[in-house]
């Protein structure tokens, strides 16, 4: 008998071991999907938009639609319908836009749990792809005021600006998508009586209401929890600008009316779906744009010594923000009417807009035959500039005079001057007023759109798109040489530089230039991001650990530095006492970049001088001292914080099965008390007998 209570005993201690083993039963329950993208929370000052789940998840039967007809005949089955409490649609990529989602919405009401948008392949990719508003940043544009608005963007469907009560995410890889297809017609085309595929998007959002809202709850957390919680972050990362170094000097020159040249170019661009360790888009804006700034800059350093003959100063300035409102050209000009603009150096006589000669942007650059170039006010704007442009590159095609802008950061340069000080010149990709980018804003806006095969690019792959920035970039300098320094030069870059840059920010930003343009300390930190195109996202401050800022800091700076010092065969300690007796330039010891290098003599390393400063650009509605953020002065964009994004599938039984496994777990559950009761009455048996000892 003693021996039959140990059987016992062993083999429940057997059976509950098993049952405590729940994550190998949870990963047999569910099929994961880590590669998908996923829509957030972002907050103005009055709303919020994006997406969120329940802190669970939303969970809901899964039915897919490929097509309009699948589409209609989906909400003409009320049978179907009325059949679950809850759905989760799958929906082509292609048919994401407002007619879908707003009668998904009304026809489901709140059995619409949430959308998980798919895509077949890469060669099935929609014609058009923004979510953008059709007039791009129109709440903050220079045309406030106006009642005619140009829809530069006018196949925009608006959604990223929507907010949406239930989570939405889009799978955008082959494999997957044919493991969500393989379970869909297994289970799903099955007979309704068999079981079928459920999904759980989870992606709940810490931030709620708006940036006002968020804000003041993470100052509550912060001043009476001991254990910090943060809700959200203001959207802003660095706005960062160099010059050509000046000569050494104590105390600078004072600076002239109309004496500074400002160039701008973007950094940032937002998706309405994230992905972790995925492409961010921005191919064509900003990447191209940055492309062609960061060619001109290297173009204007190679010439430096005809620029120093002029009593104009070129600043070079890249925005990070501009995306969401502006924010970071907002914080630019508020930093500049408040005489905060260079910092750096308290010697520094500030920047005022009485300084400011001109602008001239790049934004929004495709790969197209003709570029438009936007110039404002009339009144201001140098025709004897425009026509050596155009003279020294025919694809440049002026817009009419006055014409309205398109979406560019000038915009608010002017605003916030009355456009009565400077003239801007804006040099974007428009055809009758349309933005040539069909993925504006989007993932999809990615090296392909440029006719670029990313997996054969090399680092000096010689393409399309190269040659194009440099027929761009020469005629460029060419003209600043004869606009500004009043001599006619052929002048040109090295193809190779250009290359480069196409494969260092298209493909892999730990590319060979960034470390012989930094120190290895700073080129090793590159290596985290290997076979990593430069992300162009939406930042938050404080900034995240994002490679573009340093990135764009170190290229800019060295293309812009004193070559003077290229001559000097410097090791690094006599490099870095030089900056002792200089505070208006940083010095750094790098490996150099060849291809840059003109000097006859080559050295084992080389002393960098140059001009580079960068501050935050956040939007001043977060600097200002007890400014309401409900207000519109400024923009006040936060993104919401979250801790889990998750998508899985899993198996929804019918009715009967689970009947039938109530019932299993009812009598195990009485076997169990009986088995229970058996071993504790002949365990009392076995104790009250005597030992046969």
């Amino acid at each position: 008998m003693r021996s039959s209570v140990i059987f016992v005993y062993l083999l429940l201690s057997i059976l509950c071991v098993y049952c405590s083993q729940p994550k190998r039963i949870v990963d047999q329950m569910y099929i994961s999907f880590d590669h998908a993208r996923y829509c957030v929370r972002r907050l103005n000052g009055t709303h919020e938009i994006g997406c969120q789940s329940s802190a669970s998840g939303n969970s809901g039967r899964m039915y897919m639609i490929d097509n309009d007809e699948e589409f209609n005949s989906y909400l003409m089955n009320t049978k179907l319908i009325d059949s679950s409490g809850s759905f989760i649609i799958v929906l082509n990529v292609n048919l994401f836009n407002t007619y879908y989602v707003d009668k998904l919405i009304t026809s489901l009401s709140s059995k619409l749990n949430g959308l998980l948008l798919y895509l077949k392949s890469t060669s099935s990719r929609p014609e058009y792809f923004s979510h953008d508003d059709q007039c791009p940043n129109h709440r903050y544009s220079y045309y406030l005021n106006q009642t005619e608005i140009i829809n530069w963007n006018s196949k925009g469907t608006g959604l990223f600006f929507r907010s949406f009560p239930f989570p939405i995410m889009l799978i955008d890889e082959e494999d997957d998508y044919k493991q969500l297809i393989k379970f869909y017609r297994q289970f799903n085309y099955s007979q309704s009586s068999s079981p079928t595929c459920g999904l759980e998007l989870k992606s709940f959002q810490n931030a709620a209401h708006s940036s006002k809202t968020c804000i003041r709850r993470n100052d509550i957390s912060h001043s009476l929890i001991d254990l910090e919680e943060t809700f959200c972050d203001p959207v802003g990362g660095l706005n960062i600008y160099s010059k050509l170094p000046q000569s050494f000097i104590i105390i600078p020159k004072k600076r002239q009316p109309k004496s500074v040249i400002l160039i701008l170019t973007t950094t940032d661009s937002f998706q309405m779906f994230l992905k972790i360790k995925g492409t961010t888009g921005g191919a064509q804006q900003p990447a191209t744009s940055l492309i062609t700034f960061l060619a001109l800059a290297h173009l204007i350093g190679q010439e430096q010594n005809e620029f120093k003959q002029q009593d104009k100063e070129i600043i070079f300035v890249t925005l990070d923000g501009d995306a969401l409102d502006y924010s970071a050209s907002f914080k630019f000009m508020f930093d500049m009417i408040n005489g905060s603009f260079p910092i750096g150096n308290q010697n520094e006589e500030p920047i005022k807009v009485e300084h400011i000669h001109s602008i001239i942007e790049f934004q929004s650059l495709s790969l197209t035959d003709k570029l438009s170039l936007y110039t404002y006010p009339s009144s201001l704007i140098n025709q004897t500039f425009i026509d050596t442009l155009v003279h020294n590159n025919p694809m440049i095609i002026p817009m009419a005079v006055d014409s309205s802008l398109p979406p560019a950061s000038s915009q608010i340069f002017l605003r916030q001057t009355s456009s009565l000080s400077f003239p801007a010149y804006i040099l974007t990709s428009t055809n009758q007023n349309q933005l040539s980018n069909h993925y504006y804003h989007s993932f999809f806006d990615d090296p392909s759109t440029l006719s670029i095969n990313i997996s054969s690019l090399e680092y000096n792959s010689t393409t399309e798109f190269s040659q194009w920035i440099k027929n761009i970039v020469e005629p460029f300098g060419q003209t600043l040489i004869e606009s500004f320094v009043g001599i006619k030069k052929n002048i040109t870059i090295k193809q190779e530089i250009i290359n480069n840059l196409v494969y260092c920010i298209l493909k892999n930003i730990n590319c060979p230039l960034i470390h012989n343009v930094t120190n290895q300390s700073t080129g090793n930190s590159f290596d985290s991001s290997n076979e990593t195109s430069l992300p162009f996202s939406i930042n938050t401050y404080p900034v995240a650990a994002t490679p573009t800022f340093p990135f764009v800091q170190n290229i800019l700076s060295y293309f812009l530095r004193d070559r003077i010092y290229d001559t000097y065969n410097l090791n690094e300690t006599t490099c870095k006492q030089y900056s002792n007796n200089d505070s208006f330039c940083s010095y750094i010891y790098v490996g150099g970049y060849a291809p840059s290098i003109m000097s006859e003599q080559s050295f084992d390393g080389y002393c960098v001088r140059s001009y580079i400063r960068s501050v935050s650009s956040m939007s001043p509605a977060f600097t200002i001292d007890n400014y309401d953020l409900s207000q519109t002065t400024y923009p006040a964009w936060t993104e919401s914080r979250w801790t889990t994004i998750s998508l899985r599938l899993f198996v929804i039984p019918t009715r009967k099965h689970e009947i039938i496994t109530l019932v299993i777990g009812i009598l195990l559950l009485s076997v169990s008390f009986i088995v229970c009761f058996i071993l504790r009455y002949y365990t009392n048996i076995s104790l009250l007998q005597p030992s046969s000892s």
